[in-house]
């Protein structure tokens, strides 16, 4: 019952998502600026052949040549990365409801494992649902090689299937390393000293083929922009890690409950060593600029699979639990989403309806911006990779770099005031006219420059498109 609800529930909401997949707009910052990765990587140019400027390639390579070759087959990198982020999704899925089925009697528990994770993942960032961004691709194969490895803890080959699946997750996407940190502490508390010596052998010979072909196809710089430094707050991460526990505290109490009455199970181990490497790494890796609710995706997978697991035992521990008290706890794990997701269905119903403006408005200012012949600067990455234009400097990237400071604010202040930018693209932030408003990409001297050097050529309700006052007109 509770995996047909949770399945007509998901029918009847997430289809809006599903829909906008070769939408001709950009859902996500990511989606821009993994269009033009993927497109390099389509023509083989090298990814990593220059120290990082105004830009950065800080994402491992793997995702990019995929998606770039797929996209010869379907003539868009982004709809290609959005075809691969859903297919990835389905195979999350598909693993989630494998491993509860190893832990449990019934089919129909792996099923609500399944459902629950994208329930919860639509509750939680539908934006990363169907979109260009390679953290669900990367998650298809970490959650692959960790059911590998519980399934066959003490095979040599499953070990080092599992080992090479992981590293493959990682050179996908860097911050998937929470099941990994699980697999390997749980060979590691039991002993397991010749599986141990084969996934880890696996592991190392894997990243040292995959560093070796990452240096010779995508250039030397691989290592110094992945380890590139970022801004870190605290506060954000306080922030980030508070809404998450506020969010999903049943299932983080009912998995930290069945993780301490399991904590002597060794079939149970590599589970619970994965929650807390999830959880822990979730709560400190959110603060970083640039990160966000993406870093507790690896721990929503787990809970989904921990209380499902949780429910059965207890279900098993007392068969005579009244009916009444059985539909109260089925229905908590479908309660929390039923109470968010109105809002997100009403705001995914309001973006269908106003997509196709959104597309017009869209391709208005890809052909604006196609039109100019000096350099462009786009918040709306999608839009000028659309246009044929780099962008000038990543927004993104540079507020994040003047902020610790390696980068001079006067360095891209000084574009808009020497009138060197031929057009200067905004998202919705500005709205209204800057400076009134503190913008999360563009600094404030940035924004009060502009101001007082463009006028705007273009404006919608999602974006304006400011030109020099010279060329206005």
């Amino acid at each position: 019952m509770t995996a047909l609800i949770l399945a007509v529930t998901l029918i009847g909401t997430a289809w809006p998502l599903l829909l906008r997949v070769t939408a001709n707009v950009q859902f996500d910052y990511d989606e821009g600026w993994n269009a033009y990765r993927d497109r390099s990587a389509a023509y083989l140019i090298a990814l990593y052949s220059a120290p990082p400027k105004f830009e950065i390639t800080n994402y491992p390579p793997l995702s990019f040549h995929l998606i770039g070759l797929l996209s010869w087959l379907t003539g868009s990198v982004t709809t290609t990365g959005r075809i691969i982020s859903l297919v990835s999704l389905a195979v999350v899925c598909w693993v989630i409801r494998l491993v509860t089925r190893l832990f449990t009697t019934t089919g129909y528990a792996g099923a609500c494992a399944a459902l629950l994770f994208v329930l919860l993942l639509e509750v939680w960032m539908p934006n990363r649902i169907g979109v260009n961004d390679p953290q669900l691709l990367g998650m298809a194969f970490e959650v692959t090689a960790f059911y590998v490895l519980i399934k066959h803890p003490r095979s040599a080959r499953s070990g080092c299937l599992s080992a090479a699946l992981f590293v493959i997750a990682l050179f996908t996407k860097q911050n998937l390393v929470a099941l990994p940190i699980g697999a390997g502490l749980s060979l590691l508390i039991g002993r397991a000293w010749r599986p141990l010596f084969y996934w880890a052998t696996a592991g190392l010979v894997s990243v040292a083929v995959l560093l070796l072909a990452t240096h010779v196809i995508d250039g030397p710089y691989f290592l110094s922009d992945l380890m590139r430094g970022r801004a870190y707050r605290v506060a954000d991460a306080v922030s980030q890690g508070g809404l998450y526990l506020l969010v999903f505290l049943p299932y983080v109490g009912i998995a930290a409950v069945w993780a301490f009455r399991n904590r002597a199970s060794v079939e149970r181990r590599p589970l619970i060593l994965a929650w807390l490497a999830a959880h822990g790494l979730g709560l400190v890796l959110s603060g970083g600029d640039g990160t966000g609710g993406n870093m507790f995706f690896e721990a929503m997978v787990l809970n989904c699979v921990i209380v499902v697991i949780a429910y059965e035992d207890y279900f098993q521990r007392t068969p005579a639990l009244p009916a009444r008290r059985s539909v109260a706890l089925l229905l908590l794990l479908v309660l929390l989403p039923a109470c968010l997701l109105p809002r997100k269905i009403s705001v995914g119903l309001s973006e269908w309806r106003n997509l196709p403006q959104m597309q017009d408005d869209f391709a208005r200012g890809v052909k604006l911006l196609r039109s100019s012949s000096s350099p462009v600067v786009c918040e709306n990455l999608l839009m000028c990779e659309r246009a044929g234009k780099a962008s000038a400097f990543d927004p993104y990237f540079v507020r994040d770099q003047i902020r610790l400071g390696r980068i001079k604010e006067s360095d891209i202040v000084e574009l808009v005031k020497d009138r060197r930018l031929g057009m200067v693209e905004i998202g919705d932030y500005d709205r209204p006219e800057p400076p009134t408003r503190t913008h999360a990409r563009y600094t404030m001297l940035f924004l009060q420059t502009l101001l007082a050097n463009y006028t705007i050529s273009l404006r919608t309700p999602e974006f304006t498109i400011w030109v020099p006052k010279a060329a206005a007109g």
